[in-house]
């Protein structure tokens, strides 16, 4: 996969990361907890696989929010 696409695909998941997980922070009781948290794990997965294709540095960075968020989801 190219580094632009890669980079592409990153920046286009982390505001739904974002969403979800502060949907779940401002509604920690809904029934909707369990889907929202299995789509962010889901799309947690799917950034994992695409660091390689992005450089070290970039996949550095990219490591340490995506740590964050595991931490934030509770994973």
């Amino acid at each position: 996969m190219p580094r632009k696409a890669a980079l592409k695909r990153l920046a286009g998941l982390a505001p739904q990361v974002e969403a979800h997980l502060a949907k779940i922070e401002q509604a920690p009781t809904s029934l909707s907890v369990p889907h929202w948290r299995k789509e962010v794990d889901n799309w947690l997965r799917h950034m994992e696989v695409l660091l390689p294709h992005v450089g070290a540095r970039t996949a550095a960075d990219w490591e340490v929010r995506i740590a964050e968020w595991r931490a934030r989801l509770g994973t």
